[in-house]
């Protein structure tokens, strides 16, 4: 009957032993163990494209780009923009019908202010279509300038000089120009962003 108590007793000092390593090996100061641990391996497997805050997507950043564009583009035209466009391009056609009727007349009245309103309005947020729109401005501005300065209004005069006819022409010229850069720009804001006037010229 004693055998079987020393035997149990045998069992449960090894049983201590393996504790007391166990406990050991996990102690502050102790050597680390060279498997990965848990937090190693979920650290290993984490998904790469899992967005953080200092890591943003990078999928498919022209996509993204022209989302962000294009929306800006819309948000431009729709608070404003599009009455910018429309109101240059009614003044621009309004001047331009004279060009074949040698008025020696022109109302020029409200053409430089909705030039220059433009022209201060903030920009396309669309490198290319900005581009597009100041040169379509630029034309019409000093196209506009250089019929009104040749024809002398206010002055009383009834003739024009070789070279004040030469300007008139080269305003005219300019004004047309214009007026195609504008309809390009209209097109452009049409195809690329799918925005349409919602007033007509």
């Amino acid at each position: 009957m004693r055998q079987p108590t020393r035997h149990l007793a045998l069992v449960f000092t090894a049983l201590t032993a393996a504790v007391a390593l166990a406990a050991c090996s996990t102690a502050p100061g102790a050597a680390p163990a060279t498997g990965p641990t848990a937090t190693d391996a979920t650290t290993a497997i984490a998904d790469p494209l899992t967005p953080t805050e200092s890591t943003p997507p990078t999928h498919y950043p022209s996509a993204t780009t022209s989302a962000r564009t294009a929306a800006n583009v819309a948000l431009w035209y729709e608070s404003g923009g599009e009455e910018q466009i429309s109101a240059v391009h009614r003044q621009a056609e309004e001047v331009y019908s004279h060009h074949d009727e040698d008025m020696w007349v022109i109302d020029f009245t409200w053409f430089f202010d909705y030039v220059r309103e433009a022209q201060e309005y903030p920009p396309i947020p669309d490198p290319k279509t900005q581009a597009a729109w100041s040169a379509a401005l630029k034309n019409i501005s000093e196209g506009g300038g250089a019929v009104y300065d040749a024809t002398r209004l206010g002055t009383g005069e009834t003739s024009q000089s070789a070279e004040e006819a030469r300007q008139v022409e080269r305003g005219w010229k300019e004004l047309a120009k214009g007026i195609k850069g504008l309809e390009a720009v209209e097109e452009r804001l049409g195809r690329t962003f799918g925005l349409q006037a919602l007033t007509a010229p």
